[in-house]
């Protein structure tokens, strides 16, 4: 048995007895695999390496927590906080991080191939050359992230917000992404074009809604 699993067994027991703060815990290696967490917290736990491959941990709170390595493939991860995680090289390919909390978090090098990322807060994030290959974002924020060197292909990119992104030339097809959507305030043409007949107010409304962001047909080629 690995020297970290009976951290995990007590505290697997200790969750099941109603605790639900394990901040700071060192989890190095540990098998959860499969495991149901809901709502526990484990700000700046130490996940290296660890085994959460299907785990159910909806609304878990993983603020500052070190995922470096870790196996997150087709985990549930719904509405859970990795603010400021480290995901460096971690496995999270069809894991769903829909709703997630993943502001200045740190997935360079991961493979986020499958994943649903949908409506997720990724403003400021570290995306360089991971792989979000057929991964999911409709919806999501990625003002100010990183992604130089990210492989997009098959991507779903509707209603992404681009503000201040860092992309580089090629990772998205010039017809489907034109360099002046990335700008703040910017908004697609043709919704200006659409909103000509409305009355004043419904024209600030409709551009406030669209400023910032892709065209809903875009997906990564």
């Amino acid at each position: 048995m690995h020297a970290s699993q009976p951290i995990a067994h007590r505290l697997l027991a200790e969750y099941a007895a109603g605790q639900r703060n394990f901040d700071r815990i060192d989890l190095r290696e540990s098998d959860l695999s499969g495991r149901q967490l809901f709502d526990a917290r484990f700000c700046w736990a130490d996940l290296t390496g660890a085994n959460l491959q299907n785990a159910l941990l909806n609304s878990v709170n993983l603020t500052g927590a070190t995922l470096w390595r870790a196996n997150l493939s087709d985990a549930s991860l719904l509405w859970t906080n990795l603010h400021k995680a480290m995901l460096v090289r971690c496995i999270a390919s069809n894991a769903n991080l829909s709703g997630a909390c993943l502001h200045r978090s740190d997935f360079r090098l991961a493979d986020l191939r499958g994943a649903c990322l949908a409506g997720a807060d990724l403003r400021g994030a570290k995306l360089c050359y991971g792989d979000l290959r057929g991964a999911n974002l409709t919806g999501a924020d990625l003002t100010g992230a990183d992604l130089t060197g990210a492989k997009l292909r098959g991507a779903c990119l509707e209603s992404v917000c681009w503000r201040a992104a860092v992309l580089q030339d090629g990772q998205l097809k010039e017809e489907q992404l034109k360099k002046e959507q990335l700008k703040v305030g910017t908004s697609p043409s043709e919704e200006e074009q659409d909103s000509t007949q409305a009355s004043s107010e419904e024209k600030s409304t409709q551009q406030a809604a669209v400023r910032g962001y892709a065209p809903k047909s875009l997906t990564a080629v």
